[in-house]
């Protein structure tokens, strides 16, 4: 392998290395400086580049390299974006709570989305973090990254039926995932306001809303408080699936994906 060769993997793993980091969780946020991401893309190309399998570039022309770079940057994103499901389910899951007890308009940044959101949804997404650094996916991420390029070689990703297929399968994971963490919550919610309703009915007198709205939100956040075992214990879960996903979805992209 000649040095101009050896220049050129490197240079086209740390671009697939750069989509990842720009949508991998904790790194892709606005809270994270400019500086640190390019750093962690160089530093992940140069300790990927030298454990590829070995690699054969035929640049035929700057147009081929533009078409390569794209590919690979498209592959990254692509990568990084499978990571963030799991903090997709939490913030449906926050979502969901907020709406229940009336916290809407409780709202923090979350630097997950740099955006505002409710207070529940912010506090899931720094559990996802906890637990995705917890659990050292961020190293089974780096491992498979390197993995994808035994599946996925440089300049043959590209997109099928089978992607958007799968993609689409995920989607739908996010939704259901956020419901049946929210459950307990929506779960009690439900019935202090049919418990109310039935007292309103009782006893015109009482103002139900005005009375029911304390009780709800002390209840719904003490069941939150006392659920946050069981809701780790889904996150861990989910986030256990994210290096399988990673291959899976490299696999796909390359067209290498085993047949029945």
């Amino acid at each position: 392998m000649t040095a101009t060769h050896a220049i050129a993997v490197w240079l086209l793993v740390m671009v697939r290395a750069g989509g990842l980091i720009l949508t991998m969780p904790a790194f892709s946020g606005n809270q994270v400086p400019r500086q640190l991401k390019i750093a962690l893309g160089l530093m992940l190309a140069t300790l990927a580049a030298p454990l590829l399998p070995p690699v054969e570039l035929k640049v035929d022309s700057i147009w081929w390299l533009v078409q390569v770079v794209f590919v690979e940057v498209t592959a990254g994103v692509v990568l990084g974006f499978i990571c963030r499901f799991t903090f997709f389910a939490l913030d449906v899951t926050g979502t969901l709570i907020a709406n229940e007890l009336g916290l809407t308009m409780a709202t923090i940044l979350n630097p997950g989305s740099n955006a505002a959101a409710p207070v529940t949804s912010t506090l899931l997404y720094w559990l996802g973090i906890v637990t995705f650094f917890g659990l050292n996916i961020h190293h089974w991420v780096i491992a498979f990254f390197i993995r994808t390029y035994s599946v996925l070689p440089m300049g043959m990703a590209h997109g099928s039926e089978d992607l958007m297929r799968n993609i689409l399968a995920h989607t739908g994971y996010i939704l259901s995932a956020g419901i049946q963490v929210a459950v307990p919550v929506m779960a009690v919610a439900f019935i202090v306001t049919w418990v109310f309703s039935m007292l309103g009915r009782a006893v015109p007198q009482v103002n139900v809303f005005s009375e029911s709205m304390p009780v709800r939100v002390m209840a719904g956040l003490m069941v939150f408080a006392f659920s946050m075992r069981f809701i780790g214990d889904h996150t861990a879960n989910f986030m256990r699936r994210i290096p399988d996903d990673f291959v899976r979805i490299a696999q796909i992209l390359g067209d290498t994906t085993p047949r029945p």
